[in-house]
């Protein structure tokens, strides 16, 4: 059973990086938090559309349960080029090996979409959710 918190968490959390729609319900808070997380998300998305200044800009280092996620955008010739995860759950084996698979297509998911919003990485949540906080971080410093 899932405390109303954990819901409002969870509705935040798909609505942040773009995976669906999420039912919730008649609970006013959970809808409002919903709402207000996805109208940032779509603007995030829409801004990333422009043109972004070139350089390297580290994003905000963000929990992530396990540890924290950090990583540095590049952008060349006004777009997203390349995201280097600079800092990520790595202290144990269960951590290495998880974000040795997730971490890959989350870089590529971001280049690919030229966005911080890109699908949750199911076994990787708290990992997938901590880097696109932090990189949309880091694409808001190159103008997003």
């Amino acid at each position: 059973m899932m405390k109303s918190g954990t819901r409002i968490a969870s509705t935040a959390l798909v609505a942040a990086i773009g995976i669906g729609v999420v039912k919730t319900g008649a609970d006013p808070v959970a809808r409002s938090a919903f709402l207000s997380d996805t109208s940032a998300a779509q603007a995030v998305v829409r801004t990333a559309a422009l043109r972004l200044v070139d350089g390297h800009f580290t994003g905000q280092r963000i929990y992530a349960f396990y540890g924290y996620v950090k990583v540095e955008a590049t952008v060349q010739d006004g777009k997203l080029a390349d995201v280097r995860v600079l800092e990520y759950p790595s202290d144990n084996r269960r951590s290495q090996y998880i974000n040795g698979i997730a971490i890959p297509y989350l870089v590529q998911e971001a280049v690919d979409a030229q966005s911080a919003s890109v699908d949750l990485i199911s076994g990787a949540t708290f990992t997938s959710s901590a880097f696109t906080k932090s990189l949309a971080t880091a694409l808001r410093k190159a103008g997003a």
